[in-house]
């Protein structure tokens, strides 16, 4: 189930919005013409168990995600080795990446993590998994 999104939209800003008032004429295919696209309707699978979570810090840069990044949190997913979660442990907000050893749960800030947080018995509660995560664009390259 997708939900549909309407934004106001400024005219003025969006000059073809109207083709035929630039070609003077109505289009045939006009009749056939879509709505915009929202990425939501790309990046939702369940807008009810859906959130999002703008990440503090760069310890899961290995797997991409940077400071700024925002988490696509799915509730309605099932959590599987290798997932990418969001978890509340010991009162601390987390974005990991969990894996099961041995009867163990095991949390990873990157695939060569030498020192992975070992959560067993701990007071932990998985919030959700992650489903996408958008890096904002930076450009670091200069030109002289």
């Amino acid at each position: 189930m997708l939900r549909e999104i309407d934004f106001n939209r400024d005219i003025d800003k969006e000059p073809l919005a109207n083709p035929s008032a630039v070609s003077g004429f109505v289009s045939p295919a006009d009749d056939y013409m879509e709505r915009r696209l929202h990425i939501a309707q790309k990046i939702v699978d369940d807008p009810v168990n859906t959130f999002y979570f703008e990440v503090q810090d760069n310890q899961m840069s290995d797997y991409g995600i940077l400071k700024g990044t925002i988490l696509v949190v799915d509730r309605s997913k099932d959590i599987q080795d290798g997932s990418i979660i969001v978890c509340n442990v010991d009162g601390e907000w987390l974005n990991r990446c969990i894996v099961h050893k041995n009867k163990e749960r095991i949390l990873f800030t990157s695939p060569n993590d030498n020192s992975p947080l070992n959560v067993t018995g701990k007071n932990m509660v998985i919030f959700g998994v992650v489903s996408w995560y958008c890096v904002p664009y930076k450009s670091y390259v200069r030109f002289s």
